[in-house]
C-alpha cells in the first residue's frame, strides 16, 4: 500500500520516485526497498508527509484520506481538556516520543485550518490506535 500510494503522489508532481527520493536525502537503494514492499521509517515518513503535504496515515494505507479534514473528526474534549491529555503523555515520554510529539506539533500549528479548531478528538478510539502501532 505504502509504495502505491508514494508513487502516485511522485506521479501527481510529475516526478519520479528515485528524484524525489534525493530531494528529501534518501539514497535510491532505499526507494528500491519501498518498490519490493519496504516501509521508511518514523523520521523519513514524516519527511514524505511534509513534502506530498499528506498525513502520515495516508501514506501507510491507515487513511483513504490525503488530508485530514474536519469531517474525520468530531468534538468531544474541550481545548483544555486535550491540553491535559497532551501535558501528560509527554511526561512519560523521552527520546523520540517527545521528538514525534514535537515534529506533529509544529506541523498541525503550521496547518493554518487547525488553528481556529475549538474542540476535536479522533473518531478512532485508543484500542483502535493501539492495534496500528
Amino acid at each position: 500500500m505504502f509504495w502505491e500510494r508514494f508513487y502516485s503522489l511522485c506521479l501527481k508532481r510529475g516526478k519520479k520516485p528515485n528524484p524525489v527520493g534525493k530531494e528529501i536525502g534518501l539514497s535510491s537503494g532505499i526507494i528500491s526497498k519501498w518498490k519490493a514492499g519496504g516501509i521508511p521509517n518514523g523520521e523519513t515518513l514524516m519527511k514524505l508527509s511534509k513534502y506530498f503535504d499528506v498525513s502520515i496515515d495516508y501514506l501507510l494505507g491507515i487513511s483513504p484520506h490525503i488530508e485530514i479534514k474536519e469531517t474525520d473528526i468530531e468534538p468531544i474534549f474541550s481545548d483544555s481538556e486535550l491540553k491535559d491529555r497532551i501535558l501528560n503523555n509527554a511526561e512519560i515520554l523521552n527520546g523520540i516520543g517527545l521528538s514525534y510529539l514535537a515534529e506533529y506539533s509544529d506541523y498541525l500549528v503550521t496547518k493554518t485550518k487547525y488553528r481556529n479548531v475549538e474542540t476535536i478528538s479522533f473518531k478512532k478510539s485508543d484500542s483502535d490506535i493501539d492495534n496500528k502501532l
